[in-house]
Protein backbone atom coordinates (compact mmCIF):
# COMPACT_ATOMS: atom_id res chain seq x y z
CA UNK A 1 0.00 0.00 0.00
CA UNK A 2 2.64 2.47 0.63
CA UNK A 3 4.35 1.51 -2.80
CA UNK A 4 0.97 2.04 -4.69
CA UNK A 5 0.66 5.37 -3.19
CA UNK A 6 4.21 6.35 -3.59
CA UNK A 7 4.11 5.32 -7.42
CA UNK A 8 0.89 7.01 -8.04
CA UNK A 9 2.01 10.18 -6.46
CA UNK A 10 4.97 9.95 -8.28
CA UNK A 11 3.22 9.45 -11.41
CA UNK A 12 0.03 11.65 -11.09
CA UNK A 13 0.37 13.79 -7.44
CA UNK A 14 -2.68 11.87 -6.60
CA UNK A 15 -2.41 8.76 -4.13
CA UNK A 16 -3.84 5.30 -5.20
CA UNK A 17 -8.15 6.40 -4.25
CA UNK A 18 -7.49 9.75 -6.51
CA UNK A 19 -6.43 12.11 -3.47
CA UNK A 20 -4.25 14.91 -4.60
CA UNK A 21 -1.49 15.57 -2.57
CA UNK A 22 -2.75 14.11 0.28
CA UNK A 23 -1.58 14.93 3.94
CA UNK A 24 -2.10 11.49 5.00
CA UNK A 25 -2.53 8.18 3.18
CA UNK A 26 -5.47 6.05 3.56
CA UNK A 27 -4.20 2.62 4.60
CA UNK A 28 -5.02 -1.08 3.90
CA UNK A 29 -8.92 -0.26 4.05
CA UNK A 30 -8.45 0.80 7.89
CA UNK A 31 -6.04 3.80 8.73
CA UNK A 32 -4.77 7.02 7.85
CA UNK A 33 -0.91 6.39 7.58
CA UNK A 34 1.89 8.89 8.27
CA UNK A 35 2.86 10.66 4.87
CA UNK A 36 6.77 10.82 5.46
CA UNK A 37 7.52 7.45 3.98
CA UNK A 38 5.51 7.44 1.22
CA UNK A 39 6.49 10.91 -0.21
CA UNK A 40 9.84 10.11 -0.08
CA UNK A 41 9.52 6.46 -1.97
CA UNK A 42 7.68 8.60 -4.43
CA UNK A 43 10.57 10.69 -5.19
CA UNK A 44 13.03 7.41 -5.85
CA UNK A 45 9.84 6.02 -7.76
CA UNK A 46 10.21 9.12 -9.79
CA UNK A 47 13.27 7.61 -12.15
CA UNK A 48 13.46 4.42 -10.92
CA UNK A 49 10.93 1.73 -11.68
CA UNK A 50 8.62 -0.19 -9.66
CA UNK A 51 9.67 -3.71 -7.99
CA UNK A 52 10.37 -4.89 -4.80
CA UNK A 53 14.09 -3.83 -4.27
CA UNK A 54 13.53 -0.10 -5.17
CA UNK A 55 10.49 0.51 -2.93
CA UNK A 56 12.73 -0.30 -0.05
CA UNK A 57 15.28 2.92 -1.20
CA UNK A 58 13.11 5.48 0.77
CA UNK A 59 13.87 2.88 4.37
CA UNK A 60 17.76 2.24 3.13
CA UNK A 61 18.05 6.45 2.51
CA UNK A 62 16.85 6.59 5.72
CA UNK A 63 19.02 3.77 7.63
CA UNK A 64 22.03 5.77 6.04
CA UNK A 65 21.30 9.17 7.00
CA UNK A 66 20.36 7.89 10.58
CA UNK A 67 24.30 6.64 10.47
CA UNK A 68 25.33 9.72 8.85
CA UNK A 69 23.82 11.95 11.90
CA UNK A 70 24.93 9.63 14.26
CA UNK A 71 28.74 10.25 13.68
CA UNK A 72 28.17 13.85 12.76
CA UNK A 73 26.91 14.76 16.40
CA UNK A 74 29.22 12.48 18.15
CA UNK A 75 31.80 14.19 16.17
CA UNK A 76 30.47 17.60 17.21
CA UNK A 77 29.99 16.74 20.41
CA UNK A 78 34.26 14.38 21.30
CA UNK A 79 35.63 16.07 17.80
CA UNK A 80 37.32 12.69 18.11
CA UNK A 81 37.51 10.57 15.26
CA UNK A 82 38.07 7.50 16.79
CA UNK A 83 34.60 7.86 18.79
CA UNK A 84 33.12 8.90 15.52
CA UNK A 85 33.99 5.78 13.62
CA UNK A 86 32.92 3.76 16.24
CA UNK A 87 29.60 5.47 16.49
CA UNK A 88 29.06 5.03 12.91
CA UNK A 89 29.94 1.15 13.47
CA UNK A 90 27.75 0.65 16.44
CA UNK A 91 24.52 2.54 14.72
CA UNK A 92 25.54 0.18 11.30
CA UNK A 93 25.19 -3.35 12.94
CA UNK A 94 22.15 -2.40 15.01
CA UNK A 95 20.43 -5.63 13.58
CA UNK A 96 16.85 -3.64 14.48
CA UNK A 97 18.00 -0.66 11.96
CA UNK A 98 19.42 -3.25 9.63
CA UNK A 99 16.72 -5.79 9.80
CA UNK A 100 13.82 -2.69 9.23
CA UNK A 101 16.17 -0.83 6.89
CA UNK A 102 15.23 -2.90 4.45
CA UNK A 103 11.21 -3.51 4.87
CA UNK A 104 8.79 -0.21 3.43
CA UNK A 105 7.75 -0.06 6.66
CA UNK A 106 7.63 3.79 8.85
CA UNK A 107 9.28 2.02 12.11
CA UNK A 108 12.43 3.45 11.33
CA UNK A 109 11.43 6.85 10.09
CA UNK A 110 11.84 8.61 12.91
CA UNK A 111 15.09 8.42 13.85
CA UNK A 112 16.50 10.76 11.67
CA UNK A 113 13.78 13.56 13.54
CA UNK A 114 14.90 12.49 16.78
CA UNK A 115 18.65 13.17 15.51
CA UNK A 116 18.40 16.38 14.46
CA UNK A 117 16.40 17.33 17.42
CA UNK A 118 19.50 16.58 19.09
CA UNK A 119 21.70 17.82 17.47
CA UNK A 120 20.21 21.21 16.79
CA UNK A 121 19.43 21.16 21.01
CA UNK A 122 23.12 20.98 21.25
CA UNK A 123 24.42 23.55 18.78
CA UNK A 124 22.16 26.04 20.47
CA UNK A 125 23.96 24.66 23.65
CA UNK A 126 27.21 25.46 22.17
CA UNK A 127 26.54 28.62 20.04
CA UNK A 128 23.14 30.09 21.96
CA UNK A 129 21.91 31.04 18.81
CA UNK A 130 18.02 30.54 19.31
CA UNK A 131 17.62 29.66 15.48
CA UNK A 132 18.48 26.78 16.13
CA UNK A 133 16.36 25.66 19.03
CA UNK A 134 13.49 26.57 16.59
CA UNK A 135 15.02 24.05 13.97
CA UNK A 136 15.47 21.59 16.76
CA UNK A 137 11.58 21.90 17.55
CA UNK A 138 10.72 21.83 13.97
CA UNK A 139 12.42 18.47 13.60
CA UNK A 140 10.67 17.02 16.38
CA UNK A 141 7.23 18.78 15.18
CA UNK A 142 7.68 17.55 11.40
CA UNK A 143 8.65 14.04 12.97
CA UNK A 144 5.09 13.28 14.59
CA UNK A 145 4.56 13.20 10.90
CA UNK A 146 6.74 9.92 10.31
CA UNK A 147 5.76 7.40 12.63
CA UNK A 148 1.79 6.89 14.52
CA UNK A 149 3.88 6.21 18.18
CA UNK A 150 6.01 9.30 17.37
CA UNK A 151 2.70 11.48 17.90
CA UNK A 152 3.15 10.53 21.29
CA UNK A 153 6.77 10.43 21.79
CA UNK A 154 8.09 13.61 20.02
CA UNK A 155 5.41 15.69 22.53
CA UNK A 156 7.63 13.47 25.35
CA UNK A 157 10.79 15.30 23.78
CA UNK A 158 9.28 18.27 23.61
CA UNK A 159 8.74 18.57 27.55
CA UNK A 160 11.68 16.98 28.51
CA UNK A 161 13.90 19.43 26.17
CA UNK A 162 11.92 22.03 28.32
CA UNK A 163 12.40 20.67 31.61
CA UNK A 164 16.11 19.65 31.66
CA UNK A 165 17.04 23.15 29.96
CA UNK A 166 14.12 25.25 32.22
CA UNK A 167 17.30 27.48 33.39
CA UNK A 168 18.63 28.06 30.15
CA UNK A 169 14.52 29.07 28.86
CA UNK A 170 14.43 31.55 32.28
CA UNK A 171 17.32 33.58 30.95
CA UNK A 172 16.47 33.30 27.20
CA UNK A 173 12.44 33.82 27.27
CA UNK A 174 12.98 34.30 22.82
CA UNK A 175 14.50 30.56 22.58
CA UNK A 176 11.76 28.67 24.32
CA UNK A 177 9.24 30.38 22.50
CA UNK A 178 10.70 29.78 19.43
CA UNK A 179 11.35 26.10 20.13
CA UNK A 180 7.64 25.34 20.80
CA UNK A 181 6.70 27.76 17.53
CA UNK A 182 9.42 25.16 16.01
CA UNK A 183 7.45 22.06 17.24
CA UNK A 184 3.85 23.62 16.71
CA UNK A 185 4.57 24.77 12.83
CA UNK A 186 4.09 21.19 11.41
CA UNK A 187 0.96 20.34 13.50
CA UNK A 188 -0.43 24.12 12.40
CA UNK A 189 -0.20 23.05 8.88
CA UNK A 190 -1.89 19.60 9.74
CA UNK A 191 -4.77 21.15 11.10
CA UNK A 192 -6.65 21.69 7.76
CA UNK A 193 -6.18 18.24 6.83
CA UNK A 194 -7.91 17.23 10.16
CA UNK A 195 -10.81 19.49 10.49
CA UNK A 196 -11.99 17.25 6.55
CA UNK A 197 -10.45 14.62 8.12
CA UNK A 198 -11.37 14.60 11.81
CA UNK A 199 -10.72 10.33 11.41
CA UNK A 200 -6.95 10.73 10.91
CA UNK A 201 -6.69 10.20 14.34
CA UNK A 202 -9.32 8.76 15.94
CA UNK A 203 -9.45 5.31 13.56
CA UNK A 204 -6.02 4.97 15.20
CA UNK A 205 -7.97 3.93 18.19
CA UNK A 206 -9.75 1.75 16.17
CA UNK A 207 -6.21 -0.23 14.99
CA UNK A 208 -4.77 -0.23 18.21
CA UNK A 209 -8.59 -1.51 19.58
CA UNK A 210 -7.41 -4.49 16.80
CA UNK A 211 -4.49 -5.25 18.57
CA UNK A 212 -5.43 -4.79 22.09
CA UNK A 213 -9.16 -5.65 23.35
CA UNK A 214 -8.85 -3.43 26.90
CA UNK A 215 -9.22 -0.31 24.71
CA UNK A 216 -12.66 0.99 24.60
CA UNK A 217 -12.74 1.86 21.25
CA UNK A 218 -16.41 3.70 21.27
CA UNK A 219 -14.81 5.99 24.10
CA UNK A 220 -12.03 7.47 21.11
CA UNK A 221 -8.81 8.79 22.61
CA UNK A 222 -10.02 8.28 26.50
CA UNK A 223 -10.30 4.53 25.15
CA UNK A 224 -6.43 4.86 25.22
CA UNK A 225 -5.46 6.85 27.90
CA UNK A 226 -7.61 5.94 30.81
CA UNK A 227 -7.13 4.55 34.41
CA UNK A 228 -7.99 1.00 34.23
CA UNK A 229 -5.16 0.69 31.68
CA UNK A 230 -2.55 1.83 34.09
CA UNK A 231 -1.71 -1.16 35.35
CA UNK A 232 -1.39 -2.95 31.71
CA UNK A 233 0.42 0.31 30.63
CA UNK A 234 2.84 0.05 33.61
CA UNK A 235 3.62 -3.73 33.47
CA UNK A 236 4.45 -3.60 29.33
CA UNK A 237 6.81 -0.61 30.34
CA UNK A 238 9.30 -2.34 32.18
CA UNK A 239 9.43 -5.24 29.71
CA UNK A 240 10.89 -3.01 27.38
CA UNK A 241 13.92 -2.72 29.04
CA UNK A 242 14.47 -6.80 29.59
CA UNK A 243 17.60 -7.94 28.44
CA UNK A 244 16.21 -10.25 26.36
CA UNK A 245 14.29 -7.54 24.07
CA UNK A 246 16.80 -5.26 23.78
CA UNK A 247 20.19 -7.54 23.46
CA UNK A 248 18.99 -11.52 23.06
CA UNK A 249 15.93 -12.18 20.80
CA UNK A 250 14.76 -8.73 20.20
CA UNK A 251 11.13 -8.49 18.38
CA UNK A 252 8.96 -10.88 19.12
CA UNK A 253 7.69 -10.16 15.09
CA UNK A 254 9.67 -12.44 12.72
CA UNK A 255 9.17 -9.39 10.26
CA UNK A 256 10.73 -7.15 12.68
CA UNK A 257 14.02 -9.27 13.99
CA UNK A 258 15.34 -12.92 13.34
CA UNK A 259 14.35 -13.81 16.74
CA UNK A 260 18.03 -15.05 17.40
CA UNK A 261 19.64 -11.73 17.84
CA UNK A 262 18.11 -8.32 19.98
CA UNK A 263 17.96 -5.04 18.85
CA UNK A 264 21.28 -4.09 19.47
CA UNK A 265 24.12 -6.71 19.47
CA UNK A 266 24.83 -8.36 23.18
CA UNK A 267 28.17 -6.54 24.04
CA UNK A 268 26.89 -2.88 23.60
CA UNK A 269 24.98 -3.56 26.88
CA UNK A 270 28.12 -3.48 28.37
CA UNK A 271 28.88 -0.04 26.90
CA UNK A 272 25.63 1.20 27.97
CA UNK A 273 25.78 0.24 31.03
CA UNK A 274 29.45 2.54 31.30
CA UNK A 275 27.42 5.04 29.50
CA UNK A 276 24.83 5.33 32.08
CA UNK A 277 27.44 5.57 34.82
CA UNK A 278 29.12 8.42 33.33
CA UNK A 279 25.81 9.70 32.96
CA UNK A 280 24.83 9.76 36.41
CA UNK A 281 28.22 11.10 37.53
CA UNK A 282 27.82 14.06 35.09
CA UNK A 283 26.25 17.20 35.63
CA UNK A 284 26.00 17.36 31.68
CA UNK A 285 22.47 18.78 30.56
CA UNK A 286 22.64 16.86 27.32
CA UNK A 287 23.84 13.85 28.46
CA UNK A 288 21.21 13.75 31.14
CA UNK A 289 18.69 14.40 28.11
CA UNK A 290 19.69 11.58 26.63
CA UNK A 291 19.41 9.25 29.35
CA UNK A 292 16.04 10.44 30.33
CA UNK A 293 14.90 9.92 26.41
CA UNK A 294 16.14 6.21 26.95
CA UNK A 295 14.34 6.10 29.97
CA UNK A 296 11.20 7.15 28.58
CA UNK A 297 11.16 5.25 24.85
CA UNK A 298 9.05 2.79 25.98
CA UNK A 299 5.92 5.30 26.53
CA UNK A 300 4.60 4.95 23.01
CA UNK A 301 4.87 0.92 22.84
CA UNK A 302 3.56 0.42 26.25
CA UNK A 303 0.28 2.00 25.35
CA UNK A 304 -0.30 -0.67 23.56
CA UNK A 305 -1.50 -3.98 25.16
CA UNK A 306 0.74 -6.17 22.85
CA UNK A 307 4.27 -6.59 24.16
CA UNK A 308 7.90 -7.45 23.25
CA UNK A 309 7.23 -5.37 19.94
CA UNK A 310 10.06 -2.79 19.99
CA UNK A 311 9.51 -2.38 16.44
CA UNK A 312 7.23 0.70 17.72
CA UNK A 313 9.89 2.24 20.22
CA UNK A 314 13.00 2.30 17.22
CA UNK A 315 13.20 5.65 18.51
CA UNK A 316 15.45 4.31 21.32
CA UNK A 317 18.37 3.23 18.75
CA UNK A 318 19.87 6.98 18.87
CA UNK A 319 19.72 7.04 23.02
CA UNK A 320 21.65 3.45 22.91
CA UNK A 321 24.43 4.21 20.91
CA UNK A 322 24.95 7.51 21.98
CA UNK A 323 25.17 6.77 25.53
CA UNK A 324 27.23 3.61 24.30
CA UNK A 325 29.58 5.95 22.90
CA UNK A 326 29.76 8.20 25.89
CA UNK A 327 30.77 4.69 27.69
CA UNK A 328 33.42 4.18 25.81
CA UNK A 329 34.83 7.68 26.39
CA UNK A 330 35.36 7.02 29.94
CA UNK A 331 36.80 3.43 29.42
CA UNK A 332 39.08 5.04 27.61
CA UNK A 333 39.79 8.17 29.62
CA UNK A 334 40.72 5.75 32.09
CA UNK A 335 44.41 5.38 33.06
CA UNK A 336 43.87 1.45 33.58
CA UNK A 337 45.05 -0.24 30.11
CA UNK A 338 42.44 -2.66 30.84
CA UNK A 339 39.59 -0.74 30.39
CA UNK A 340 40.94 0.13 26.70
CA UNK A 341 41.38 -3.52 26.12
CA UNK A 342 37.58 -4.01 27.25
CA UNK A 343 36.71 -1.38 24.55
CA UNK A 344 38.68 -3.38 21.83
CA UNK A 345 37.37 -6.75 23.14
CA UNK A 346 33.64 -5.31 22.60
CA UNK A 347 34.26 -4.19 19.28
CA UNK A 348 35.46 -7.28 18.24
CA UNK A 349 32.73 -9.93 19.43
CA UNK A 350 30.54 -7.20 17.66
CA UNK A 351 32.24 -7.91 14.39
CA UNK A 352 31.73 -11.76 15.14
CA UNK A 353 28.20 -11.37 16.42
CA UNK A 354 26.85 -9.51 13.37
CA UNK A 355 29.16 -11.74 11.07
CA UNK A 356 26.98 -14.39 12.64
CA UNK A 357 23.39 -12.47 12.20
CA UNK A 358 24.14 -11.36 9.00
CA UNK A 359 24.52 -15.41 7.80
CA UNK A 360 21.73 -16.20 9.82
CA UNK A 361 19.33 -13.27 8.14
CA UNK A 362 20.36 -14.48 4.77
CA UNK A 363 20.27 -18.08 4.98
CA UNK A 364 17.84 -19.86 8.11
CA UNK A 365 15.95 -16.70 8.91
CA UNK A 366 14.79 -16.40 5.53
CA UNK A 367 12.84 -20.05 5.72
CA UNK A 368 11.81 -19.43 9.29
CA UNK A 369 10.05 -15.86 8.56
CA UNK A 370 8.38 -16.35 5.13
CA UNK A 371 4.88 -17.37 6.60
CA UNK A 372 5.12 -14.20 8.35
CA UNK A 373 5.52 -11.84 4.82
CA UNK A 374 2.64 -13.83 3.60
CA UNK A 375 4.74 -16.91 1.85
CA UNK A 376 5.54 -15.98 -1.68
CA UNK A 377 2.68 -14.33 -3.02
CA UNK A 378 4.89 -12.56 -5.44
CA UNK A 379 5.95 -15.60 -6.86
CA UNK A 380 2.13 -16.94 -7.71
CA UNK A 381 0.63 -13.63 -8.79
CA UNK A 382 3.60 -12.92 -11.16
CA UNK A 383 3.10 -16.48 -12.68
CA UNK A 384 -0.54 -15.76 -12.72
CA UNK A 385 0.07 -12.42 -14.63
CA UNK A 386 2.41 -14.08 -17.02
CA UNK A 387 0.59 -16.61 -17.71
CA UNK A 388 -2.33 -14.19 -19.75
CA UNK A 389 0.36 -13.46 -22.15
CA UNK A 390 1.29 -17.19 -23.31
CA UNK A 391 -2.70 -19.13 -22.41
CA UNK A 392 -5.82 -17.52 -23.44
CA UNK A 393 -6.53 -16.58 -19.74
CA UNK A 394 -10.45 -14.93 -19.66
CA UNK A 395 -10.05 -14.86 -15.83
CA UNK A 396 -7.97 -14.75 -12.90
CA UNK A 397 -9.53 -16.00 -9.85
CA UNK A 398 -7.62 -14.72 -6.33
CA UNK A 399 -8.60 -16.97 -3.59
CA UNK A 400 -10.26 -14.18 -1.10
CA UNK A 401 -8.80 -15.72 2.08
CA UNK A 402 -4.72 -14.39 0.78
CA UNK A 403 -4.45 -11.35 3.18
CA UNK A 404 -4.71 -7.85 1.51
CA UNK A 405 -4.69 -10.47 -2.32
CA UNK A 406 -5.93 -7.47 -4.52
CA UNK A 407 -2.97 -5.16 -3.41
CA UNK A 408 -0.51 -7.41 -4.28
CA UNK A 409 -2.00 -8.18 -7.59
CA UNK A 410 -2.03 -4.30 -8.44
CA UNK A 411 1.75 -4.08 -7.06
CA UNK A 412 2.69 -6.72 -9.81
CA UNK A 413 0.16 -5.77 -12.63
CA UNK A 414 2.25 -2.47 -12.13
CA UNK A 415 6.18 -4.10 -11.48
CA UNK A 416 5.17 -6.49 -15.11
CA UNK A 417 3.56 -3.91 -16.78
CA UNK A 418 0.42 -6.22 -18.06
CA UNK A 419 -2.94 -4.88 -17.43
CA UNK A 420 -5.44 -7.08 -15.99
CA UNK A 421 -7.81 -5.15 -14.42
CA UNK A 422 -10.35 -6.88 -16.74
CA UNK A 423 -9.42 -10.03 -15.64
CA UNK A 424 -9.70 -10.52 -12.22
CA UNK A 425 -12.15 -11.42 -9.22
CA UNK A 426 -12.32 -12.97 -6.45
CA UNK A 427 -13.28 -16.43 -5.28
CA UNK A 428 -14.61 -18.41 -1.59
CA UNK A 429 -12.66 -22.01 -1.64
CA UNK A 430 -14.96 -23.05 0.87
CA UNK A 431 -18.15 -21.67 -1.13
CA UNK A 432 -17.00 -22.23 -4.51
CA UNK A 433 -15.94 -25.70 -6.80
CA UNK A 434 -13.51 -23.80 -9.08
CA UNK A 435 -13.86 -27.23 -11.41
CA UNK A 436 -16.50 -25.66 -12.31
CA UNK A 437 -15.42 -22.16 -13.38
CA UNK A 438 -15.74 -21.67 -17.34
CA UNK A 439 -12.72 -22.48 -19.89
CA UNK A 440 -9.82 -19.70 -19.65
CA UNK A 441 -10.43 -19.44 -16.07
CA UNK A 442 -7.01 -19.64 -14.02
CA UNK A 443 -7.30 -19.93 -10.16
CA UNK A 444 -4.80 -19.15 -7.60
CA UNK A 445 -5.25 -21.60 -5.09
CA UNK A 446 -3.64 -22.06 -1.43
CA UNK A 447 -2.23 -25.07 0.06
CA UNK A 448 -3.95 -25.32 3.04
CA UNK A 449 -7.50 -25.28 1.40
CA UNK A 450 -6.98 -28.50 -0.58
CA UNK A 451 -6.18 -32.09 0.60
CA UNK A 452 -4.17 -33.37 -2.01
CA UNK A 453 -2.33 -31.24 -4.25
CA UNK A 454 -3.57 -33.46 -7.56
CA UNK A 455 -1.89 -32.66 -11.35
CA UNK A 456 -5.83 -32.56 -12.34
CA UNK A 457 -8.87 -31.52 -10.89
CA UNK A 458 -11.83 -32.24 -13.75
CA UNK A 459 -11.37 -29.66 -16.33
CA UNK A 460 -8.70 -28.32 -14.49
CA UNK A 461 -4.48 -28.60 -14.98
CA UNK A 462 -2.51 -27.78 -11.99
CA UNK A 463 0.14 -25.69 -14.20
CA UNK A 464 2.63 -24.33 -11.31
CA UNK A 465 3.79 -25.26 -8.16
CA UNK A 466 4.83 -22.55 -5.75
CA UNK A 467 7.86 -23.96 -3.22
CA UNK A 468 9.34 -22.06 -0.45
CA UNK A 469 12.98 -22.10 0.27
CA UNK A 470 12.62 -25.26 2.52
CA UNK A 471 10.55 -26.62 -0.28
CA UNK A 472 7.55 -26.29 1.44
CA UNK A 473 4.35 -26.07 -0.79
CA UNK A 474 2.51 -22.94 -0.31
CA UNK A 475 0.18 -22.27 -3.95
CA UNK A 476 -0.94 -24.00 -6.90
CA UNK A 477 -2.17 -22.51 -10.27
CA UNK A 478 -4.60 -24.26 -11.95
CA UNK A 479 -6.17 -23.65 -15.46
CA UNK A 480 -8.91 -24.80 -17.87
CA UNK A 481 -8.21 -24.67 -21.88
CA UNK A 482 -11.25 -26.54 -22.91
Amino acid sequence: MFSLNAKTIAESGMDYYGNKFPFYFWHLGSFWATPVIVYLDSIFLNFLPLSEETIRVGSVFVALLSIGLTMFLVQKIFKRKLLTLLAGFLTATTPALFINSRLLLDNVYPIPFVLLWLIFLYHYIKTKNPLMFFVSGLSLGAGIHSYHAAKIMMPVYLVLSCLIFLPEFKKNFKAIGLFIFGFLVPIIIFLPWLKIHPDTLLNQVSYIGSLDSTVEVQKGLLGVFNFRRLGDFASNYFTYFSPKILFISGDRSLIHSTGKVGAFLFPVVFLLVFGILETLRNKDKFLKLLLVGFLTYPIGPALVNDPERISRGFVVIPFVILLSIYGIKFLISQRDKVFRYLVSFVVMVSVFQFFGFTLDYFGAYRERSYAWFNNDIGGVLESSLKSTEIRGVNKIFLDEHIPFVNLYFEFYQRKLGIDAKDKWGFYNFNEQDFSRFPKGSLVVVRRDHIDKPLDKIDQFEKIETIRELDGNETFYIYYRDR
